[in-house]
């Protein structure tokens, strides 16, 4: 057995599959060879993040090397451990090395309060113990297997979403407001632009992209900033304001710095581009004077979540502000890498915040699991065509599809028209964002 294969625990979590080809040659030769099976599937999420599987690996790599040791994990964070000619006192030595990478887990203090901290890892003698082994790694892998069509349910689902993205632009944020208009006289900006009249300027490149990001760095962003409402709606009440989404004006940047590029034409530029706007936005949000006590959401990319600059912007969000923030990621973006955006979640659901599945079409709530996504609300960008649907065969899937998705977690943005509200009424949507509702809750 090759004795480095599993030091490096960033490898796959599901490791079933490697431990049952490698207990082929052990069970031919079983003398000497202990099991162990540290049950870390108990741990609470917030310690089961990547850097503390390298830790808990790094406590058994010395019998890695001398033992012919192996590390396996599985889905659920749980480690098998084989090696051979290893004392008790050695094994014992990692296991409390292991657990101390998770000492601060209330799951286990709570067993070693108890008196219960051996339930935590199960022994095995390999010469001895062969059966009950392999029937422990049998019934792990029927748990693993069992899960398999909900993985397979999410790949099917990324794929439907992948299609339904088709070539239009990534929808840009509406500027409501500069300096020398209101509101009242600013309607959102469409983000799905019929193609007859989308932007035909040369497309940006990397040259291009270059160039803004460089001004962007000296730019005062604040007059670009801009901010929108999301409402509740039900029946003929009035709007109940919900959460005020914060954001960097695409159309004045472009107005100002890129006048004669299509910033959108090359999605992945733009997505690029975009990451340059969370750092700017994420540098001065928490100055800017806000009315205590409302609820803040922000749109940012998967990648940015990962970044210090992130890690600085929430916690100084955090001590200003007590309400939890919303996070609102495009679709495109989160489907792109969707490991990426699983690790993303389990990230901000420590950190207490909220999270938006933003720029979707009506067509995708029927394809898309809320559940296996894990997020708190779906924003739908109103298009106009999306009044042709009422009385057709697609009203019932969409009616189904937001009553399993939940009324209160659909929200319609972009609505500057009647159209766009009585289009949500009829398919039971009970939130909404756009000019239209700004000028009718402000008179």
């Amino acid at each position: 057995m090759n004795n480095t294969a599993y030091m490096e625990s960033s490898a796959s979590p599901d490791q079933l599959d490697e431990l049952m080809t490698a207990m082929r040659s052990v069970k031919r030769h079983p003398q000497g060879y202990s099991g162990l099976h540290l049950n870390f599937s108990l741990l609470d999420r917030e310690h089961k993040q990547p850097y503390h599987r390298r830790i808990i690996a790094t406590a058994f790599n010395k019998l890695i090397k001398s033992h012919d040791g192996q590390i396996f994990w599985t889905r659920h964070f749980d480690l098998i451990f084989i090696c051979k000619d290893c004392s008790n006192a050695q094994l014992d030595i990692a296991i409390l090395a292991a657990r101390r990478a998770v000492e601060d887990s209330p799951v286990v203090k709570e067993y070693i309060d108890a008196g219960r901290d051996d339930a935590l890892c199960d022994w095995y003698d390999l010469n001895k113990d062969m059966d009950q082994f392999m029937k422990m790694v049998e019934n792990l892998k029927i748990t693993s297997e069992t899960e398999q069509p909900k993985v397979s349910n999410l790949k099917s689902m990324v794929d439907k979403l992948k299609d339904n993205i088709s070539n239009d632009p990534i929808p840009q944020k509406p500027f409501l407001s500069s300096p020398s208009s209101s509101p009242k006289e600013s309607a959102t900006v469409s983000s799905y632009i019929p193609k007859s009249q989308r932007d035909n300027n040369t497309p940006m490149g990397p040259m291009q992209l270059d160039q803004l990001e460089r001004n962007l760095v000296n730019m005062d962003i604040f007059r670009m900033m801009a901010n929108q409402t999301a409402y509740v709606i039900v029946g003929d009440s009035n709007p109940q304001p919900i959460f005020v989404e914060h954001f960097i004006a695409v159309a004045e940047i472009k107005k100002s710095l890129l006048p004669n590029y299509n910033m959108h034409a090359d999605k992945w530029l733009f997505q690029r581009l975009t990451r340059s706007f969370d750092n700017k936005l994420m540098q001065i949000l928490p100055e800017k004077n806000m009315v205590q006590g409302q609820v803040v959401s922000i749109n940012i990319n998967v990648e940015t979540i990962f970044t210090p600059e992130f890690d600085k912007f929430i916690t100084k969000f955090k001590r200003l502000h007590h309400q939890p923030l919303i996070l609102e990621m495009a679709l495109f973006d989160v489907i792109s890498d969707i490991q990426k955006y699983f690790d993303a979640r389990d990230k901000l659901t420590n950190l207490g915040c909220r999270i938006c599945l933003d720029a979707m079409d009506v067509q995708s709530l029927a394809v898309l699991d809320r559940e296996i996504l894990a997020v708190d609300f779906l924003k739908i960008s109103w298009k106009p065509n999306y009044k042709n649907l009422i009385g057709g065969p697609m009203e019932k899937k969409i009616i189904a599809a937001i009553e399993a998705q939940g009324k209160m977690r659909i929200i319609l943005c972009h609505c500057d028209t009647k159209e766009a509200l009585d289009f949500g009424k009829s398919v039971g949507i009970h939130m909404y964002q756009g000019f239209l509702i700004d000028k009718k809750y402000n008179q």
